[in-house]
């Protein structure tokens, strides 16, 4: 599995059937996500779901908006495409 920030333009150039779990930021401008697919245009690439998990706690007001991150157990056993 790979782990990405990509922009919303990558988002929507994506097909949703190659996307495993997605999370957009609070402004809309950038999403979280995980795919099989390896992808050149990101902004940023994690190596796994617990440097996610950590970033995204570092940056919640970015992401989440509540003092709270993403959960590793929300990546890894969630299914679906938050914020769609």
């Amino acid at each position: 599995m790979n782990y990405y920030i990509v922009t919303k333009a990558v988002f929507e150039s994506l097909t949703s059937i190659s996307i495993n779990f997605a999370h957009k930021s609070q402004d809309g401008s950038k999403w979280i996500i995980t795919t099989g697919d390896v992808l050149d245009n990101t902004l940023v690439t994690f190596n796994n779901t617990s440097e996610l998990s950590t970033y995204s706690f570092n940056n919640h007001a970015e992401w989440t908006g509540d003092g709270d991150g993403i959960e590793e157990w929300e990546v890894e056993e969630t299914e679906y495409l938050s914020g769609l």
